[in-house]
């Protein structure tokens, strides 16, 4: 089975437009988890998503980004997806 690679924003190796989609990704959610560092294997995509994360899930929003996080993993687990 194929493998997405996971890339490192703090590789020299890792690809310039790649490194900075996930710098970006990371200030705005104030820390990188695996997804992102697969979708930066397409910087436009992961490009694409950070501010469609942030519209959805935090622009406006009246919880703290805590309980915001909070919400979101109890809708994961209550839907049976684990990731």
């Amino acid at each position: 089975m194929a493998r997405i690679p996971i890339l490192d924003e703090n590789d020299r190796d890792t690809d310039p437009s790649a490194r900075a989609a996930l710098l970006a990704a990371g200030q705005a959610r104030g820390r990188l988890i695996n997804v992102y560092r697969a979708m930066a294997n397409r910087p436009e995509a992961l490009a694409a998503l950070t501010p469609l994360l942030q519209t959805v899930y935090r622009k406006d929003s009246t919880l703290s980004p805590q309980h915001g996080e909070l919400a979101y993993l109890t809708a994961t687990t209550a839907n049976d997806c684990f990731y």
